[in-house]
């Protein structure tokens, strides 16, 4: 009896480091697969965000170039109006000299 009874206590450490044997490998296996899904993810994540900052890049630029057109547009407006002022007064100068001197 005692026998039989050492027998199971043996059979039951067997089993006991088999079922801890196979848990530990179920541990890495488990761990192995959370660690390529978490660097995919990562990786993933990483590409979405790049590609989002070049979209949001892009279009600032876009808007920028869109607000230094305006820009520079009125600012040309400006100038033109600048210039033609003192023509248009050179011209009525000029004209009033003319009749000036005639007189």
């Amino acid at each position: 009896m005692a026998k039989e009874a050492l027998l199971k206590v043996v059979e039951a450490e067997e089993k006991a480091e088999e079922l801890i044997r196979i848990a530990k490998d179920e541990s890495r296996d488990l761990i192995s697969m959370s660690e390529k899904k978490s660097k995919d993810l990562l990786e993933s994540t990483t590409i979405k965000a790049k590609v989002e900052c070049d979209r949001l890049k892009s279009k600032a630029e876009d808007d920028m170039k869109e607000e230094l057109d305006a820009i520079s547009q009125v600012s040309e407006e400006k100038c033109k109006s600048i210039i033609d002022i003192p023509q248009d007064r050179f011209n009525e100068a000029k004209k009033i000299l003319v009749e000036r001197i005639v007189k």
